[in-house]
């Protein structure tokens, strides 16, 4: 009697296996909040930044005659004991006095950035997870190879903040009265960097640019890929009026759709734009 009322109280196989799938379709809806809460996170902590680094620029303008600074300046020897002689002459190293913490360091970037932070290394720009919008939609004295395997050279104006620097270059660093729409004109993004093995560079290098969503630039890799869901779906943007917002990286970095928002005129100038 006492067996049976033992038989009566166990479990069968299918409640067993019922609960079992219920535990699993539970512990799959937990990590996917979990990863969504933890995506969200990165997000605010990188919006933060680049806020801060907004503020920053904007007080680097107000006092360097209202321009903004070149991508890659000439040299500025009081910034070389922070990164380095080989990385004062970019943007972000100019921001040292008004925002203290260094781009070398990891505290500076995304969290949800997985590239590498380094600074310049021989023929190798710095990399990191924030670009600067130095040419606006297109890519200045860029080299491509087309389909037949030909290189191209072009060689086009700049409508970005400011292009590098060169003493016989006709393109200058844009003053802050240029800009047509500060509330829509980019002035920092999150770098195009989706791994190691995908980008020709370890990571995302600090120039942003417009275009190549599908066209490799190199043969041997894409140094224009980009990971898609960095932060959900979204890359997060500094504006000139220094708002920050989210926008899907399709759409960021498709010229057909925002090329106007990458130019200080506010104009789409598809004559600049690279090959997809």
């Amino acid at each position: 009697m006492s067996r049976e009322r033992d038989i009566e109280n166990g479990f069968t196989l299918i409640e067993l296996l019922v609960v079992i799938g219920v535990i699993a379709i539970l512990a799959a809806l937990l990590l996917s909040a979990l990863s969504m809460a933890k995506a969200s996170a990165h997000s605010a902590t990188c919006k933060n930044h680049l806020r801060q680094m907004g503020m920053a620029l904007q007080m680097y303008v107000s006092e360097h005659d209202q321009k903004y600074p070149y991508c890659v300046n000439p040299s500025a020897p009081e910034f070389d004991a922070a990164v380095g002689p080989a990385n004062t002459r970019y943007w972000w190293a100019k921001l040292l006095p008004y925002y203290p913490v260094n781009w070398l360091g990891r505290p500076y970037h995304c969290p949800g950035y997985k590239g590498a932070v380094a600074g310049e290394v021989g023929s190798w720009p710095p990399v990191g997870s924030y670009a600067y919008n130095q040419a606006g939609a297109m890519i200045p004295a860029a080299g491509y190879i087309n389909s037949s395997g030909s290189i191209h050279i072009r060689f086009t104006n700049s409508f970005g903040l400011g292009p590098a620097y060169h003493k016989a270059s006709r393109l200058r660093a844009v003053s802050e009265s240029q800009i047509k729409v500060p509330s829509d004109m980019l002035a920092m993004a999150e770098s195009r960097f989706l791994s190691e093995k995908a980008n020709v560079y370890h990571g995302g290098r600090c120039e942003l640019w417009c275009g190549m969503l599908h066209f490799p630039y190199h043969r041997e890799g894409d140094e224009y890929a980009f990971g898609e869901k960095r932060h959900g779906k979204n890359y997060n943007v500094l504006w000139c009026d220094v708002h920050v917002s989210a926008v899907n990286p399709w759409m960021l970095f498709n010229p057909t759709n925002t090329a106007p928002m990458w130019n200080y005129d506010h104009q789409p100038h598809p004559e600049n734009w690279m090959p997809d």
